[in-house]
């Protein structure tokens, strides 16, 4: 039994709700995570909502329940009985199908979504920077504590301990490694014996961080390695070094933001490599940009942008970091090393 409440939509959400009646929806159906908390803000409502439906009129209408009755539960509260509504991702064929016969019909929105969530007011980039600094902090806090034998959850410990005098929150795991769960580690590790939790010296280590700053995120990653590397680990370090720069050096006002995904995999060559832009406005990462995307890169967009280059056998080089647009290029804020760092 899915349960509804609406309410109406604060001023925050006015420029979406223009983005929509432009593009002639009357609705915008969010099921991310992500979207929710754009859509409620931060508190119980984001975090139990199913699905949210913000209309052009200014209703925001919450569900909770399995995705189909939640879905007809919004469409019910927002007095929805006909007309386009967009979704942010693509849904199950059982949510669209309960659309039959009730006059709603359900297009896809993600690039909508995807340009809404990435672009700021001039008032909001301190936020972002902010963000990112948090997640140089923790960079910072990874980077002083690292040595051979030293135990992970200490690892942890140290980041969450230096981020939380900073005055953010303990982050959240990357939902595409993570099967959409949200975690409370800052650092995501791999590269240490499991058996033990200590770092061993030769195995590439990663880690993630995702620091949250009034329901903005940072986000950086970096990988390292605590001795001299081997030609095959250099190898990928040095490709997804020289990947990610083409990439942040196509992402110039004017282009398509998937210009950068394809100077990436030019740079790339024949290794096994991959990368991806998210939007990071609404407390979260939004679901990736997809490769065939029309959205255009314009000053005042902050993104995410994750770059990896695998190493057989040994896993991955793993790069990130948060990027602001501007009418020059791309600015990075977390100020992560985007090469492999290597200590010994």
């Amino acid at each position: 039994m899915a349960t509804a409440a609406t309410h109406q939509a604060t001023a925050a959400l006015d420029r979406l709700r223009g983005r929509l009646d432009k593009a002639g929806f009357g609705a915008l159906l969010l099921t991310s995570r992500t979207g929710r908390r754009y859509a409620l803000g931060p508190g119980p409502g984001s975090a139990d909502a199913t699905a949210v439906l913000l209309t052009t009129d200014g209703t925001v209408a919450s569900a909770t329940g399995d995705p189909t009755a939640a879905t007809a539960a919004a469409l019910r509260a927002a007095g929805l009985a006909g007309g386009v509504v967009a979704t942010e991702a693509d849904l199950p064929p059982d949510v669209l199908g309960q659309t039959d016969g009730t006059g709603v019909r359900l297009r896809p929105a993600a690039d909508l979504v995807f340009a809404e969530l990435a672009c700021c007011e001039p008032g909001e980039q301190p936020a972002f920077a902010a963000a990112a600094e948090l997640a140089a902090v923790g960079y910072t806090a990874v980077m002083d504590h690292l040595r051979v034998g030293m135990d992970v959850r200490e690892l942890s410990g140290n980041v969450d301990r230096s981020v939380r005098r900073a005055g953010g929150l303990l982050g959240w795991y990357d939902p595409y490694d993570a099967d959409g769960a949200a975690g409370t580690d800052l650092v995501t590790v791999r590269g240490h014996d499991p058996a033990t939790a200590r770092l061993t010296a030769t195995v590439p280590l990663r880690y993630v961080l995702h620091p949250l700053l009034d329901g903005t995120a940072g986000y950086a990653a970096a990988t390292a390695v605590l001795s001299r590397a081997d030609g095959p680990l250099r190898t990928a370090g040095d490709v997804c070094a020289a990947a990610t720069a083409a990439l942040l050096a196509a992402l110039r006002p004017g282009a398509r933001l998937t210009d950068g995904y394809a100077a990436f995999e030019r740079e790339a060559g024949g290794h096994g490599a991959a990368c991806r832009l998210v939007a990071l406005r609404g407390g979260g990462a939004s679901s990736p940009l997809p490769p065939d995307s029309a959205v255009v890169a314009e000053p005042g967009m902050v993104l995410g942008v994750r770059t990896g280059v695998q190493v057989p056998g040994r896993g991955a080089v793993e790069l990130a970091e948060t990027v602001a647009l501007t009418a020059e290029g791309a600015e990075p804020q977390a100020g992560t090393p985007l090469r492999l760092v290597e200590l010994y």
